[in-house]
């Protein structure tokens, strides 16, 4: 027999919602008090949902539809890191389905799954926005013809058949567009239904918006503009922006311009605000800007005219401010929100409850079409109905702008803000939700998006919530793959509560990942970074042991990629490749160096199988553990970089920077670190086959050398010098490639060649003669080379005591420090780590420039891990 809650794969028939919802009612006070619960009535929240595949809370039937739908795991060759380039833009009609502050189009998605993943798996977006992971994971099941064309030439063989997806995100209102574009909506009973309601509207309120041509017969507004009233601060007489700003010979808004009443040159900036007492339809006043109707637009007999409102116009706008409202609109008082009360002043305008922001025939408009569509008996359709009205929510609002220059643009708001411009476009129903062409308007679009659509049921749960919580089973998903917010670009919770308030259900904003720079409730970077770490931590306990993460990630400052990176790294995640999305040539490259500020980033990072050993076992460490993970992690990371006939080094592989992630790995658990820098490279020569500076498993070296009989060099240098430790194994790594001992003057012109200006500002680099002597053996001539491992273990002991020794010139200050020998201190706190002398660690770590904890992953490694373990 079919469960009630979940009906059978594809077929929405025996969907029982009502019965589900039901469910869903009983089920909210066990998930109450999970973290990111939204706020608002249980009713607004079950009447929002469409159990059991989506809740507009924690959902709490994840974990049975996982256990119900899990394949048995199996043996997989890993497939490494993602490391093609993608081509994708962003004219589908999913993408342009709802409007969202940030969305990812679904066929970029689904090269990342196609590569992590086999049909049957099971994918998690903890931060899922519009469920554009979702419609990749069904999209791979179904791809249209084109898409399916173009990802094989692109990636060659795949393996197509639907995945399923795991999608939760904070906000209800970003669920509810999940559900829309992830559920299978029916497009025929849409279209029917769509087109009926704005029949039904012209019936009984196309009134409004009506208007007469110049033949006295009726004609039909497509938008009306209504200009700020300001008043002049020489005689303090009304100036009508348009009147005086706006040019019709060039379609222009042009300044300056004289006030019309003294001649006195003014312009926007030197005008004063106008406020006026405005009565609502919900009966309440409120001292506003002044805002005057200046200019009809219309259309007659198929041609378009515009007009200056008459007497007719005017007593048309009188009555409807008589007219009662067709139903209930959100009408509170809007909470204290940065976007709203620091950001844009809006309640200085006037703007201080929710209905206020849509003039008297908008919000007359808005009430009837939400009561009819909640009048709606089939769920589906209705849920269809109020995700396509929502979108108007915007565009029929105060903060439509009128931009006379480009026609196309009239019925657009700025995106990210609250904002009432000063010349504001007022557009018809009809004009915004079927558009001027109505065959690529919206409404026309959500059918053909519900046609098109790969959408089965019992594919996509979608859950809102804090991904601090995620009702999952550990070790239960086979791939991740998240965009997550980045630091204090834009505020969701803000920009969520205009279409939130007619749902009457609100994103939790106190769980909110984001840093608030509002000044009355301010959240500071750190706060972001432990929410992140939080959410980094669920995703590695439900992630399978050697699975993979993606984390799409637009960075805009270092202090912000240094907080996901530790975020990534404190969760337990070992990254094994960072990209560089370039969003301009729309295809992305390989990070040559930690750094990577303002940039689009694509981490690809894995959950290591290598178990973390007894620590009271070990004592001062396990070498043993240490290879196995640099075992694992050379297996993660991708053998070739770039096409046949030319190679770029894959900087993963070089030794330093395995020594990197094997100090991160270590120190990450708490665990000694049981290898000396000496002990790790000569381990790293006896262990693994080296190719033009790059270290490979067995199984590896026979692809790569495939690839390295197609080129003749590689196309950038193997080793960009950054810092003291990158010179020393640049330096490391010349001398091994020559068959013979260099004199210093053969070193000299290519190091200070590769030297550039590449190095970091805070990098106090020794002089070359320094770092041969401190690294190398001179021979009886006075060349230079690699000493072997016995001669190396006795230099590093004398470069580790001097070393040491010039890190306590450091401890003795307490002022920032600016530049610094980042191998002295290094040094010095792998001696502290050994000493458990955390607290050193951590005094100094403060002192360092932010930049340098950026760009030097070892030093960020021992700071942070000390930090925790002194609080």
């Amino acid at each position: 027999m079919t469960d009630p809650l979940f009906p059978t794969a594809g077929s929405t028939g025996d969907w029982d919602i009502a019965t589900a919802r039901d469910g869903l009612r009983k089920e909210l006070d066990h998930v109450r008090t999970t973290e990111g619960f939204p706020v608002g009535d249980d009713d607004a929240i079950v009447d929002a949902s469409l159990p059991p595949y989506h809740a507009t809370c924690p959902n709490p039937f994840m974990a049975e539809w996982l256990e119900r739908v899990r394949t048995t795991d199996d043996e997989r060759p890993d497939p490494g890191p993602f490391a093609t380039d993608v081509s994708v833009g962003k004219g589908n009609f999913f993408y342009k389905a709802h409007s969202y502050p940030t969305k990812v189009p679904h066929p970029a998605i689904m090269r990342f799954l196609l590569h992590y993943t086999r049909p049957g798996d099971v994918v998690l977006d903890g931060f899922a926005g519009t469920g554009a992971t979702g419609l990749a994971a069904q999209a791979c099941g179904a791809p249209d013809a084109k898409t399916k064309e173009t990802i094989e030439g692109e990636l060659g063989p795949v393996s197509w058949g639907y995945r399923r997806a795991v999608l939760t995100d904070l906000g209800p209102s970003a669920s509810i567009i999940a559900a829309g574009l992830n559920l299978p909506i029916d497009a025929a009973a849409f279209d029917i239904a769509s087109a009926a309601l704005l029949k039904r509207f012209d019936t009984e309120l196309g009134w409004m918006y009506e208007t007469t041509h110049s033949n006295g017969s009726p004609a039909k507004i497509e938008y009306t503009v209504w200009s700020e009233v300001f008043s002049c601060n020489q005689c303090a007489s009304p100036v009508v922006f348009y009147d005086v700003a706006y040019n019709a010979s060039t379609g222009r808004v042009e300044e300056p311009f004289p006030c019309p009443t003294c001649g006195a040159e003014q312009d926007k900036k030197r005008l004063e605000r106008r406020l006026t007492t405005v009565r609502t339809p919900v009966g309440d006043t409120t001292s506003r800007i002044e805002m005057r109707p200046v200019r009809i637009h219309y259309r007659y007999g198929g041609a378009r005219y515009d007009k200056a409102p008459d007497e007719a116009d005017l007593a048309v706008l009188d009555r409807i401010a008589t007219t009662p409202l067709a139903g209930p609109v959100p009408d509170h008082e809007f909470p204290f929100m940065h976007m709203t009360h620091e950001r844009a002043p809006m309640d200085k305008k006037g703007f201080t409850r929710v209905h206020h922001l849509w003039g008297d025939r908008a919000l007359h408009s808005l009430a009837w079409l939400w009561t009819e569509a909640n009048a709606e008996s089939e769920p589906l359709t209705r849920f269809a109905l109020k995700f396509w009205i929502e979108q108007a929510l915007w565009g029929l609002s105060w903060q439509n702008r009128y931009k006379p220059t480009d026609h196309s643009q009239v019925n657009r708001q700025q995106t990210g803000v609250y904002y009432v411009p000063s010349l504001h476009s007022e557009c018809s129903v009809r004009y915004n939700l079927e558009g001027s062409q109505p065959a690529r308007g919206k409404r026309q679009t959500l059918v053909k998006t519900w046609q098109q659509t790969p959408a089965k049921l019992d594919q996509v749960m979608i859950s809102t919530g804090s991904s601090t919580s995620i009702d999952l089973p550990d070790d239960s998903i086979d791939y991740v793959f998240v965009d997550p917010p980045f630091g204090a670009n834009i505020y969701y919770a803000d920009l969520a509560y205009l279409i939130e308030a007619w749902h009457g259900v609100y994103t939790s904003a106190d769980d909110e990942a984001i840093e608030n720079q509002s000044k009355t409730v301010p959240r500071s970077l750190g706060e972001y970074g432990r929410v992140m770490a939080r959410c980094f931590a669920e995703f590695y306990r439900v992630l399978k042991p050697g699975r993979w993460m993606t984390v799409e990630f637009s960075n805009h400052s270092n202090d912000v990629w240094l907080t996901v990176q530790r975020a990534l790294e404190h969760a337990g995640f070992l990254v094994a490749d960072t990209r560089i999305l370039d969003k301009e040539q729309l295809s992305y490259r390989q990070v040559t160096a930690d750094s990577a500020a303002k940039k689009d980033l694509v981490i690809s990072c894995y959950k290591p199988t290598v178990p973390s050993p007894d620590i009271a076992a070990i004592g001062d460490g396990d070498p043993q553990t240490a290879w196995a993970f640099i075992t694992e992690h050379l297996g993660k990371v991708q053998v070739v970089e770039g096409r046949r006939g030319e190679a770029v080094p894959i900087r993963e592989r070089m030794a330093d920077r395995l020594y990197d992630r094997m100090i991160a790995y270590h120190v990450s658990r708490k665990i000694p670190v049981p290898l000396t820098t000496t002990e790790f490279y000569e381990g790293l020569d006896q262990r693994f086959p080296v190719r033009d500076g790059m270290y490979f498993l067995d199984t590896q070296v026979e692809t790569y050398e495939r690839h390295r009989l197609t080129f003749k060099e590689l196309l950038a240098d193997t080793l960009f010098i950054t810092d003291e430790s990158s010179a020393v194994q640049w330096l490391r790594q010349h001398l091994k490639a020559r068959s013979r001992p260099l004199a210093y003057s053969d070193i000299q012109p290519a190091f200070l060649r590769e030297l550039g200006n590449s190095l970091a500002d805070w990098e106090q680099l020794p002089e070359l003669r320094e770092l041969l002597a401190e690294n190398f053996i001179q021979d009886d001539d006075g060349r230079w080379y690699v000493p072997d491992p016995k001669k190396a273990a006795d230099l590093e002991k004398l470069r580790t005591r001097a070393l040491l020794r010039e890190f306590e010139t450091l401890t003795a200050g307490t002022g920032r420090i600016a530049t610094f020998r980042s191998e002295a201190v290094k040094a010095g706190f792998d001696d502290a780590w050994d000493r458990q002398d955390y607290d050193l660690i951590v005094a100094v770590g403060r002192r360092l420039p932010a930049d340098a904890l950026v760009d030097e992953p070892t030093l960020r490694y021992y700071v942070d891990n000390a930090d925790m373990l002194v609080r």
